[in-house]
């Protein structure tokens, strides 16, 4: 059958052929090889992403407490806080006064709600100074943002007395 066929007509009959036992190669397995491969890069970029994840984690909880530490525990009731700012005092022992405690102020913009306490006291300069060193150190419910000493007179003594007045702000996220 081949030998009545010219040569120039069995080269392109092999071509033909060739063509397509490379078409059928290609999709029977070299293709599937292929798709193998890009498979095996893209699950090694996942393990990879996997891998770094549990670093990742671990220093997303450092950020977390560290920014704890500078902005004062997420609470989630500001009551909570005023509390406890009235509990440390109880606890801190010094020989200063409690004046005032006032009501809570909110702030809000798009991202944080933040509420800030203002405690007074009162009491000699030392002493006062020890007892915001104290809430400094210990007080990790809020940030003491401002510190002010002012003095008045007593109108029916006559005498100057030191206040000092203690700002306090805590922040919540919004979610």
């Amino acid at each position: 059958m081949f030998e009545n066929l010219s040569y120039k007509k069995k080269f392109f009959a092999l071509l033909a052929l060739m063509v397509v036992l490379g078409i059928t190669a290609y999709k029977r397995s070299f293709s599937m090889t292929l798709d193998a491969a890009q498979l095996l890069e893209e699950s090694k970029m996942k393990l990879e992403k996997v891998s770094n994840s549990q670093q990742r984690i671990t220093n997303l909880i450092a950020e977390v407490s560290y920014l704890d530490k500078l902005i004062g525990k997420e609470v989630a009731n500001p009551d909570i806080v005023q509390q406890e700012i009235l509990n440390t005092f109880n606890g801190i022992n010094r020989d200063t006064q409690l004046v005032k405690l006032e009501a809570i102020h909110k702030a809000s913009d798009e991202y944080f709600n933040i509420y800030t306490n203002r405690l007074i006291l009162t009491g000699s300069y030392g002493e006062l100074l020890n007892t915001t060193y104290d809430y400094e150190k210990m007080f990790d419910f809020s940030r003491v943002v401002s510190l002010k000493f002012y003095i008045e007179k007593e109108p029916r003594t006559r005498r100057k007395k030191l206040f000092e007045q203690i700002i306090f702000q805590n922040y919540e996220k919004i979610r």
